[in-house]
């Protein structure tokens, strides 16, 4: 009786250890892409733009395109699970963390290097 229960066990572990393993590389491949940007300013306003997220191995670039496209920010991330984290340069820095929704939507939280507020960005793939 142990050594069924103790092979249910395992069983069950390499189950939820693979499961988690094959969504992460699912996420992986569907971050890549060119999106619609929308987010929240520090003034209560919004803005929109456009992003692009170029995959080099296991790294991400980032491109924002904000407003008429004068306003351009970089950014380099890491995707963990469904969460793709990014640091970002421009006129001003800071970090966002999206998280992957879908094969076409990540929901992104961001602080600023100047700031004490965290504000969304949602980018919709286009």
């Amino acid at each position: 009786m142990k050594t069924s229960l103790r092979s249910a066990v395992v069983l069950f572990a390499l189950v939820v250890g693979l499961s988690l393993v094959l969504s992460m590389t699912t996420s992986a491949a569907d971050v890549a892409g060119t999106y619609k940007c929308e987010g929240d300013t520090m003034t209560g306003g919004k803005y929109t733009g456009t992003v692009t997220i170029v995959k080099k191995d296991e790294i991400y670039r980032v491109t924002w395109k904000l407003g008429d496209g004068k306003d351009t920010y970089l950014g380099i991330g890491v995707l963990q699970g469904d969460v793709l984290a990014v640091s970002y340069y421009g006129s001003k820095f800071g970090v966002v963390a999206y998280k992957v929704e879908d094969d076409s939507k990540l929901v992104g939280k961001r602080a600023m290097v100047k700031g004490d507020t965290v504000l969304t960005e949602i980018l919709t793939k286009q």
